[in-house]
């Protein structure tokens, strides 16, 4: 049973870690996103790659940290005797109410995590917006460019008068 508490110990104790690690990578996120927000702005294509390259990589740590934690939990779902592999935080947290240490510390791990995501998410909802509205802009622009260099061509009927009589637009060979 010591057995048992000390190696769950130690895994509540590397779960916590990947989830500020995880923080601190949507912390990231949260303000490369921001400067993202100003190129849109600004329409600074370059800085906008830049950012995006950057954002790339920390999204790439982060999909690893996010595979740590479900393994995490999934362990410690099988060290206390669950089976389901399913389990949410609020589970972890739950079966651990005989560790009210670790309880707490998890549970601030978790709403500090869950704040970032949500501030992260919020940025991101306004770099999409002001995208779409520039693809608008653009599509609009580019429209109107056509407008003015294609010029209206005059619609002729599909049968022209006279065509039989040797009216006008029509050759006469019996000259």
């Amino acid at each position: 049973m010591l057995g048992r508490s000390i190696r769950m110990a130690g895994m509540i104790h590397q779960l916590v870690d990947v989830m500020n690690e995880q923080t601190e990578r949507h912390t990231e996120l949260y303000g490369l996103s921001l400067e993202e927000k100003d190129a849109i702005i600004k329409n600074d294509i370059d800085t906008l790659q830049n950012l995006v390259n950057l954002k790339n990589m920390v999204i790439s740590q982060n999909s690893r940290l996010e595979k740590q934690r479900i393994s995490l939990v999934n362990d410690i779902a099988e060290v206390m005797g669950h089976k389901s592999k399913d389990l949410s935080l609020a589970d972890v947290i739950e079966m651990l109410k005989e560790q009210p240490n670790d309880q707490e510390i998890l549970r601030e791990s978790g709403t500090k995590l869950k704040e970032a995501v949500n501030k992260l998410k919020e940025v991101n909802d306004i770099n999409k917006s002001l995208l779409e509205s520039s693809i608008e802009f653009v599509e609009y622009s580019l429209n109107a460019l056509r407008s003015t260099i294609e010029p209206e061509l005059p619609e002729y009927p599909t049968r022209l008068p006279h065509a039989n009589n040797g009216g006008a637009g029509t050759f006469n060979t019996t000259s």
